[in-house]
């Protein structure tokens, strides 16, 4: 067949291909009329990725905005926004919703997990995949609702996130207040044990060690001069009357002199006067009684040299047994210094964890009031004028091309099983003959047609 009568075929069969697009095109529009209109409204979200976290030694994954929008969008389509926005809506105290979710399940199944799938099956979450965007789509059959739906999933979004931000910062403090109680009770037992420590064996603190120490050199050193002012004592006291404090006695002295004065006034007198003169026997008598004298007050002055010497010795006694009872306690000491300097790390660690974690807290409390929402609702869904569905220009074009080639290839289908010769060509093509001339036949119909009626 060649293309030339191909193309008279299909000019020749004009109604049949006219009436063939014509039908297809009347079923397109009325597949068009018959479709459901579908609305599709998009909501902005965007999310701030260097928002710092308000948890103490957290952080956000700055770094990795597509994995953390990735992370929100699944957040976005999980059954607790789609309950959210459920029920801020009012869908689950509607009667017609719970007639149709008994009349598909039976009852089999939640109306709260079918009406959330239900809502669902309407949104389409879009992260931006170079930006910090998340585009939330609703389709519906209303236009308005589908703008109510892709703003109510916005906004149940911040509230939940809100909402879950403040619930891990609230079991958050709750662990770390248990911790912080348990730490303060360890450094209570700490201190409890010390105390008990130093109680049983009467230390105050290692500082008190170090200051029994001291005072142990000290009284040694106090033992070594109580030694030698003892050791002075009784040399002085042995001495006796040889003393030099006992001949350089006032008094002594002042006797000396006297009994030295009474003896040349006899000498001078036993020259004049007998022995047995009244005078001698007086100015003897004297003498004697200034000799007694002079032996008492030595004796006195030797006396307070011996008791000098019984109060030096008997203080080096005491300082010998205050320094042995110190070295004793010394060596107690030493034996308790090891375990006192354990419970005073144990106090000092305990203590150190407490404040440290008194002081996170109170950190976590300061950034738990500071508001930790790092996403805005960037651009509210408003109704669409168009409907996105169906798609009415693609539809025409896809059935224009469609019935075109239907019509044609009817036309074309027609001509192969009932084939007509339509040029000389073609009577050449089938015959293999030559053709020798050609007549219209349809001119020579009609002028045969007026030559008979010109005849009748």
């Amino acid at each position: 067949m060649l293309i030339l009568d191909i193309f008279r075929a299909i000019l020749q069969r004009w109604r049949l291909v006219a009436g063939i697009f014509c039908s297809v095109m009347l079923l397109t529009a009325i597949w068009i009329l018959m479709t459901p209109r579908e609305y599709v409204a998009s909501a902005t979200l965007l999310f701030d990725t260097r928002a710092p976290d308000p948890l103490p030694g957290e952080t956000r994954a700055a770094g990795e905005p597509a994995a953390m929008l990735a992370t929100e969008a699944q957040i976005l389509r999980g059954e607790a926004i789609t309950g959210h926005v459920t029920r801020a809506l009012g869908l689950d105290k509607e009667p017609e919703l719970r007639r149709q979710w008994f009349d598909q399940t039976n009852g089999t199944q939640t109306f709260q997990g079918w009406l959330n799938r239900r809502v669902q099956s309407g949104l389409e979450v879009t992260p931006s995949p170079a930006g910090s965007t998340i585009d939330i789509a609703y389709r519906s059959t209303d236009a308005a609702r589908s703008a109510e739906m892709a703003n109510a999933f916005a906004d149940a979004f911040n509230k939940t996130r809100l909402s879950m931000s403040n619930d891990f910062a609230k079991r958050y403090a709750d662990w770390f207040k248990t911790r912080l109680s348990e730490s303060e009770a360890r450094m209570e037992s700490a201190q409890s044990e010390l105390a008990k420590f130093q109680r049983e064996h009467g230390i105050v603190s290692t500082g008190a060690i170090d200051a029994e120490s001291t005072r142990l050199s000290e009284l040694s050193s106090k033992l070594s001069t109580a030694e030698a002012s003892a050791a002075d004592a009784g040399a002085r006291a042995a001495a006796g009357a040889s003393m030099p404090e006992v001949q350089s006695s006032g008094v002594v002295q002042g006797l000396r002199a006297q009994i030295a004065t009474k003896s040349a006034e006899i000498r001078q007198m036993s020259a004049e006067l007998g022995p047995s003169h009244e005078l001698m026997r007086a100015a003897n008598s004297q003498l004697a009684q200034l000799r007694a004298a002079l032996a008492q007050e030595t004796a006195k002055t030797s006396g307070s040299l011996s008791a000098a010497s019984s109060a030096a010795a008997a203080n080096r006694g005491a300082m010998q047994s205050l320094l042995n009872q110190h070295r004793a306690r010394m060596l107690s000491l030493a034996g308790d210094r090891g375990k006192l300097n354990v419970l005073e790390s144990n106090v000092e660690s305990a203590k150190k964890q407490y404040e440290t974690e008194t002081q996170q807290m109170a950190e976590l409390r300061a950034k738990s009031s500071i508001p930790s929402l790092n996403v805005l609702h960037l651009n509210a869904a408003e109704a669409p004028l168009l409907p996105n569905a169906p798609n009415i220009p693609v539809r025409l074009l896809m059935m224009t091309i469609l019935g075109l080639m239907l019509a044609i290839g009817t036309a074309v289908l027609l001509e192969w099983l009932q084939p007509r010769v339509r040029s000389r060509d073609a009577m050449t093509y089938l015959t293999g003959v030559p053709v020798l001339g050609q007549a219209d036949l349809r001119h020579i119909g009609q002028q045969l047609r007026l030559e008979g009626a010109k005849w009748s």
